[in-house]
């Protein structure tokens, strides 16, 4: 059934022994490039919240894509600069990707989803003020 998607003559294992020998030898850069995304991506966004181990996070998390991105691209017939940009958006995309799994996962084993923080001003209760607004000054000429 594989080789019927991937068409006659692919052989799995050999080509992932291929894909490991080409990563040892060079392909490890695609980590950088996937690291190097997320760095630009977190000096553009507003970072005054984010700390240094959430950044972190997100650039180890941003490599691990990339190099996923390495493999999956790997057979493709695409030139190098098409993969070196696929490659580097599964890094700059790497905290969207992770929800989106995470998000699939739970779903299919039925948990629920963990509950939404508000952002923004607080809502009103619905209760009138004590004191009405001051009504509007009429101008004198």
């Amino acid at each position: 059934m594989l080789t019927d998607l991937l068409g006659a003559g692919f052989d799995v294992a050999g080509g992932f022994q291929t894909a490991i020998a080409e990563f040892k030898r060079g392909g490890w850069i695609v980590a950088l490039i996937g690291a190097a995304a997320m760095v630009g991506r977190l000096l553009i966004d507003d970072a005054a919240h984010a700390s240094l181990w959430r950044s972190f996070r997100h650039v180890v998390a941003a490599a691990i894509f990339a190099i996923i991105a390495f493999f999956v691209t790997f057979q493709w017939q695409l030139s190098a600069i098409n993969k070196a940009i696929v490659q580097g958006l599964a890094g700059a995309l790497a905290p969207e990707l992770v929800d989106w799994i995470t998000g699939l996962i739970r779903k299919k084993l039925g948990m629920a989803e963990p509950p939404r923080r508000r952002k923004g001003r607080k809502k009103s209760s619905g209760r009138k003020r004590a004191k009405p607004k001051a009504a509007p000054r009429s101008r004198r000429r």
